[in-house]
């Protein structure tokens, strides 16, 4: 549970950003979608389990949160700090609330920013400007996804307890690999560990075989052999809802030299990227950095380099070239090179999450990035 010092300190910096954007009241969007999920707990401290969710935090008065069913707003009252919370049922139950709690607070005629305006639905949007014709709209996402960026040392606590079962998970892994494992069985053993200790939300996703591009997948049948190259990723949410990753590439026995080359490489990217992640430097500086990298050695990179952790999957960061985005002290960042070779057929992916200190980045996580022969 998110402590009282923190709730107070999050709801302060959104509220002094407010008045610079001259906003009356913030409207905040949610829905079970990884990446999209914890906009409103941030502010309200309800982890949301199905459908959407809003939340109403006024400049001056007192904030609403609005959930689908009884059930949830009987949850929400459990865990939130706010008083009121409501059920309003559909979406048009729903947006009635927020339209009934802006009238409320004497807002209808003001500027009301709102909090993942990109992925609310149409129609709630269309409901809410019919039902608010006076107000003025404005997209209000960079309000919210700058104070979350920054993470309280209290946060960055829970990074590290998230990152440490991912650790766990990793060793587990690497104790009861073998030939003639089936991948699930394997995976089974690690999702067992997630489930007791209180692990929320879970995206494994692997590559395996002699050879591949490592354009990482779920988890599925396949029985290990002796000899096969494993890519092993793993990103959760740990039971204070913030999300960390890892991500370690495996040999059943004696790595071919190709595969061995790429991990080299994989590692001198890592290492440089992580080298990137100092105050003041653009995100793009970073993606670059590691890309120069793998070209320089003849190797080129695949999808992304890596993206923000907090507490939703991403952040909201994303590791591109044409980023300008800047790095600030306290940012949770992961960095996880894809290096393929030049014809795309061989590709190798590893990776740690770093908090970005005043002197730059400190990793997480207790494992080493090694190539681990089993």
């Amino acid at each position: 549970m998110t402590s009282k010092a923190e709730t107070t300190r999050r709801v302060s910096a959104v509220k002094e950003r407010m008045k610079e954007k001259g906003l009356s009241s913030l409207i905040v969007f949610s829905q079970v979608v990884l990446g999209e999920k914890a906009a409103v707990r941030y502010i309200s401290n309800y982890r949301l389990l199905t459908r959407k969710d809003y939340l109403v935090l006024p400049l001056s008065g007192d904030p609403m949160l609005v959930v689908p069913t009884l059930g949830q707003k009987l949850s929400a009252l459990q865990v939130s700090w706010i008083q009121d919370i409501r059920s309003g049922g559909d979406t048009l139950g729903m947006i009635r609330e927020i339209i009934e709690k802006i009238r409320k607070d004497a807002n209808e005629n003001g500027l009301i920013g709102i909090v993942g305006l990109d992925g609310m639905p149409h129609e709630d949007y269309e409901l809410l400007k019919k039902g608010l014709p006076q107000a003025r709209f404005s997209e209000a996402s960079e309000l919210l996804n700058s104070i979350r960026a920054i993470k309280s040392d209290e946060e960055i606590e829970m990074v590290m307890s998230t990152t440490e079962i991912a650790d766990i998970s990793y060793e587990i892994l690497v104790d009861i690999l073998r030939p003639g494992m089936d991948e699930l069985q394997a995976i089974s053993e690690v999702n067992r560990l997630l489930t007791l200790r209180g692990v929320e939300d879970t995206l494994i996703l692997t590559s395996k075989g002699r050879s591949f591009p490592c354009f990482i997948a779920p988890p599925g049948p396949y029985i290990f052999k002796e000899g096969d190259h494993y890519v092993f990723s793993i990103e959760i949410s740990g039971p204070g809802g913030y999300w960390s990753q890892i991500v370690r590439p495996l040999c059943l026995g004696k790595p071919s030299p190709g595969y061995e080359r790429l991990f080299d490489v994989g590692k001198r990217a890592l290492d440089a990227g992580v080298s990137s992640l100092i105050p003041g430097a653009r995100i793009g500086d970073v993606a670059r950095t590691i890309s120069s990298e793998a070209r320089n050695a003849g190797f080129k990179t695949g999808v992304w380099s890596g993206h923000g952790m907090g507490m939703d999957l991403g952040d909201g960061i994303g590791i591109f070239e044409d980023s300008t985005f800047e790095l600030k002290e306290g940012m949770v960042i992961t960095i996880h090179p894809h290096i393929l070779t030049e014809d795309g057929k061989e590709g190798l992916l590893l990776g740690d999450t770093f908090v970005i200190g005043q002197n730059g980045a400190r990793n997480l996580s207790r494992t080493a990035c090694e190539l681990k022969c089993l």
